[in-house]
């Protein structure tokens, strides 16, 4: 059975990421599994700047840099399951009563690649432990994670608030309409309200357009408000989040359009970094 995963890494991002994928497991009915990966330090090796030295004293060295190296594997590793098992706890006493856990050495998208035969929703973090020193930073792996993954991801923010109603950046695309299709399709936002939002000019042609999945939403049982909006992307979308209190944001993250341009590549970056709801980008 395919699994929630959550990528988990210490840092303060990673409470909202547990309580995120609690969340979408009970929702999804799936298991859940909480993945670390780390770095063996053993393949990160400092210069050998003992050559000049006599023998015996280059042997010491070495020997010195060898159980040095074996020192900091056997702390990273324990760093490692201690930042799995805090996750783990944190999912059990919200009821998860068998989390699972995944330790790999490597580099986390590499890692994140490679799982996801197994995975039916992976959750991130915002900010990992290379963006705790800056507000609003996001991490460095994370775009080339949603570049690289092909399955839903769910981008949480620092704090976890229970969503109750989401927010579809609508084009009209076929992008946009599998958007739809995932949506209806999967039980994690059942019942919540549905807002979708074309930005053009605001034109009977373009109500029009939101008319199709408006229906195809009200018949999988949502409650759903439709609006076209005249602007800017970014800035139109961000001002409705916060005047409808938007709990999360559903988009697709590629297509051929005006949001293509919004949602891949730096404006991504842009949009992570502005919002402070989940992100539930669908392909």
């Amino acid at each position: 059975m395919s699994k929630v995963i959550a990528s988990v890494d210490g840092s303060r991002s990673s409470p909202s990421v547990c309580d995120h994928a609690v969340w979408a497991a009970r929702r999804m009915q799936a298991p859940l599994t909480f993945l670390h990966a780390f770095r063996n330090p053993h393949g990160e090796r400092e210069a050998d700047l003992s050559g000049n030295l006599t023998f015996g004293v280059r042997e010491n060295l070495l020997n010195e840099m060898v159980q040095l190296e074996e020192q900091r594997g056997k702390l990273a590793r324990e760093q490692a399951r201690a930042i799995l098992e805090d996750a783990m706890s944190r999912a059990r006493e919200q009821g998860i009563e068998n989390p699972g856990r995944l330790l790999r050495n490597g580099e986390v998208t590499d890692v994140l690649d490679k799982a996801q035969e197994e995975m039916r929703l992976l959750v991130l973090g915002k900010q990992g432990e290379d963006g705790d020193a800056v507000e609003q930073h996001i991490g460095s792996h994370l775009e080339s994670t949603i570049r690289r993954v092909q399955k839903p991801i769910l981008v949480a923010p620092l704090a976890f608030r229970e969503p109750e109603r989401f927010l579809i950046a609508y084009d009209g695309s076929p992008a946009a309409r599998k958007v739809v299709d995932r949506i209806t399709e999967s039980p994690l936002l059942q019942g919540l309200e549905a807002h979708l939002l074309l930005v053009d000019a605001d034109t009977a042609v373009n109500r029009e357009r939101l008319l199709a999945p408006l229906q195809q939403l009200e018949a999988a049982g949502f409650t759903v408000h439709a609006e076209v909006r005249s602007g800017g992307i970014d800035e139109t979308v961000c001002n409705y989040r916060k005047e409808r209190d938007i709990h999360l944001m559903a988009m697709g993250a590629y297509g051929h359009s005006r949001l293509r341009r919004f949602f891949v590549g730096s404006t991504t970056t842009h949009m992570i970094m502005r919002s402070s709801t989940p992100l539930l980008i669908l392909r």
